[in-house]
C-alpha cells in the first residue's frame, strides 16, 4: 500500500496532463472564431487546458518525488541492517572476523559485506589486521 499513492499521483498526473495538455493546444487556432464571447474560450481554455495540465504536472512531480524517497529510505533500511550484521559477526569473534566469515553468518552478498566491513573500518567501529597469509582480519575496536 506504500506505494499505492504515489504511482496513483503519477499514473494520474499523467493522464490530467495529457487531457489538459490536448484541451490547452486543440482548441488555440480556433480560439475566439466562435459566435460565442471570447470570455467562453478563456474560461473552457483554463478549466479544460491550463487548470488540468497544471494539475497533471504537480502529480508526476509529487509522484516521482515520494517514489524517489521510499526508494532512498528502503535503501538505507538495507544498509543498515547489513552494517548490524556484519558488527554481530565480528562481535562473536572478537579474534577477527574475515570476509568468508562474515558471509558464513550472513545472507549478503560478498560485495555489500565487503563494502560494509571496508566502511565500518574507514567509520572506526572496527580494526582491520592483515594475516601472514595476506588475509585481512576485521576485529571490533577496542572501547577507550
Amino acid at each position: 500500500m506504500g506505494k499505492l499513492i504515489p504511482t496513483a499521483a503519477l499514473l494520474g498526473g499523467m493522464l490530467f496532463a495529457l487531457n489538459g495538455a490536448f484541451y490547452t493546444i486543440g482548441p488555440v487556432p480556433r480560439f475566439g472564431t466562435s459566435h460565442a464571447p471570447i470570455m467562453v474560450d478563456v474560461i473552457g481554455l483554463l478549466a479544460l487546458g491550463i487548470v488540468p495540465l497544471g494539475l497533471g504536472l504537480g502529480g508526476i512531480w509529487y509522484g516521482q518525488r515520494r517514489l524517489r524517497q521510499m526508494k532512498q529510505a528502503a535503501a538505507t533500511q538495507r544498509h543498515t541492517r547489513i552494517e548490524q550484521s556484519v558488527l554481530q559477526a565480528a562481535r562473536s569473534r572478537p579474534q577477527g572476523v574475515t570476509l568468508e566469515d562474515v558471509m558464513g553468518q550472513t545472507s549478503y552478498k560478498a560485495d555489500d559485506v565487503k563494502a560494509t566491513l571496508e566502511k565500518l573500518y574507514l567509520d572506526g567501529k572496527l580494526e582491520m589486521d592483515v594475516t601472514e597469509q595476506g588475509h585481512l582480519v576485521y576485529k571490533p575496536r577496542a572501547v577507550s
